[in-house]
């Protein structure tokens, strides 16, 4: 079946940002907001769950509890699978099997229905979700969901990591060795040492060749393959993670830096959305010359 989890993402972002996750009132105007919380307390009833009521006609039932787990904070990573199904129970898209969806929470990349229903779980539980099509998927058919339809999700909230469990995350999977994790949160993994040549040191103007990459995705998002790269360190041209991870090499070294968004670009992220926020980043550099 085909996989809808770019659909996750993108179905409703723009309705995003006229709502928040906080518990208000909506106006009962909008179109099939009320039909579709009508139609949700009757299948509520008819399937016999007994479930609890959030915002924006939210209402979620938690099948497998876990008080011990960690709730999600703002930025931080989910993994979790999902079913999808209609309020006739016609299965509409699902993870596959052993497989997860990634995304990250509060930042508006999931519907809106999803944000709400995970601000309700811990890691580690299970739950029914079911939203009115206000918070689904609008007026989009998906599959065999129709235009303006409420719809179910069935989830299992795998894990909730922060930005430090991403990075030992991806250095597990990239099965990156003997990783160098400073007092700041960077970690500099070399793949090319060198016994002769002095550190680098502030004025100097140090020549490389660099790729940055997301840690979940592995996506390129800027590198300077065509020409190489010339930075003055101590001067600020760069972002403090990636200095410092420049400084922890000596001339003709390589290395995998890794460094949370506190040494990158923060709680903004950057300008052009490219890079959001809370986004831990990883970078492959090679120092060519210092002078």
């Amino acid at each position: 079946m085909r996989n809808l989890s770019l659909a996750l993402v993108a179905a409703l972002c723009i309705a995003a940002s006229f709502l928040s996750c906080k518990d208000t009132y909506i106006d009962p105007a909008i179109a099939n907001f009320t039909k579709d919380t009508t139609d949700i307390a009757v299948y509520v009833k008819n399937n016999g769950l007994v479930t609890q009521s959030a915002s924006y006609g939210v209402r979620y039932q938690i099948t497998q509890a876990n008080p011990a787990g960690k709730a999600p904070a703002q930025g931080e990573e989910l993994e979790f699978s999902y079913v999808i199904r209609s309020l006739s129970n016609t299965k509409i898209d699902s993870t596959k099997k052993d497989s997860s969806a990634y995304f990250p929470f509060g930042l508006g990349k999931m519907l809106i229905g999803l944000e709400i229903g995970f601000g309700k779980l811990r890691e580690g539980e299970k739950a029914i979700f079911l939203f009115p099509s206000y918070v689904a998927f609008g007026d989009r058919p998906v599959g065999a969901l129709l235009a303006n339809s409420p719809v179910r999700f069935d989830v299992f909230l795998k894990a909730v990591r922060s930005e430090d469990a991403q990075i030992e995350d991806y250095i597990k999977r990239n099965k990156l060795t003997n990783v160098d994790k400073q007092t700041t949160g960077l970690r500099v993994s070399k793949t090319v040492s060198t016994t002769t040549g002095a550190a680098l040191t502030d004025g100097q103007k140090v020549t490389l060749k660099y790729s940055g990459k997301f840690l979940r995705s592995g996506n390129v998002f800027d590198d300077n393959a065509k020409l190489p790269y010339d930075v003055t360190l101590g001067r600020n041209q760069v972002v403090p993670g990636f200095e410092a991870g420049i400084k922890a090499l000596k001339v003709g070294e390589k290395a995998t830096i890794i460094f949370p968004s506190s040494l990158g670009y923060g709680s903004t992220g950057t300008s052009n959305g490219a890079i959001l926020p809370y986004t831990p980043l990883a970078f492959d550099i090679e120092i060519i010359s210092a002078q």
